[in-house]
């Protein structure tokens, strides 16, 4: 048999198969893209919330932080199970009226609590949100974060200040809804704050005294 030398093009004289088209991902629209930094931030660890449009990220707890949300988290067990609420620490609660989202250190909301999305609840659906301060987020808890929540219609917010000498917590009650950046009202009609050591009443649906006391051990 004889044999012949390969050609130049050898086993590559076929018609290679066409390439099919590069296909551009749909692109995001502003808020859609923002939602999504937002969840990448938090997937990744840190804790990203929205405020006006604008990602904000805000200092990791701290260990006198968890202690606290773990002290209220157990004097609220009896009445959540009793009830069959949940107890959250990373469920975010939507802003009215842009897709802002803020995540408190803990929330109380029933099990058919409706929602915004997956990740976000709708304000007047939980009832209570809670915030721990710590020296990196005292201004934006005081400042910011009441009249954010009492335009979500968050019915009960509570403040629990270690950083303050002495130690104080603030429950505000009966949200104006319609507020705007540059409002001068309180954004919660009713306010009691209440040094530690104090007894503080929470109305219904709790109908419960908080041992303040024992939020700073």
């Amino acid at each position: 048999m004889a044999l012949t030398k390969p050609t130049r093009h050898g086993r590559h004289q076929h018609t290679p198969a066409p390439r099919p088209p590069d296909i551009e991902p749909e692109p995001l629209d502003e808020e859609d893209e923002i939602q999504q930094l937002c969840q990448e931030l938090n997937d990744a660890g840190y804790t990203a919330e929205i405020s006006w449009g604008q990602v904000v990220v805000s200092p990791k707890i701290n260990r006198s932080q968890s202690n606290i949300t773990f002290h209220l988290m157990d004097q609220l067990f009896d009445s959540a199970r009793a009830n069959g609420w949940f107890i959250h620490s990373n469920w975010g609660v939507h802003i009215p009226p842009f897709p802002d989202m803020r995540l408190p250190d803990l929330m109380v909301a029933p099990k058919d609590a409706e929602q915004y999305d997956d990740m976000h609840i709708l304000g007047h659906s939980a009832l209570l949100v809670a915030e721990v301060c710590s020296r990196g987020t005292r201004s934006v808890d005081w400042d910011e974060k009441p009249l954010e929540y009492a335009r979500a219609g968050v019915p009960l917010l509570l403040i629990i200040d270690p950083v303050t000498d002495p130690e104080t917590v603030t429950l505000m009650t009966e949200p104006l809804k319609d507020l705007t950046a540059d409002d001068l009202r309180e954004p919660y009609q009713r306010i009691v704050m209440v040094q530690a050591g104090e007894p503080l009443w929470l109305p219904a649906p709790f109908k419960l005294k908080i041992d303040t006391a024992a939020l700073f051990e």
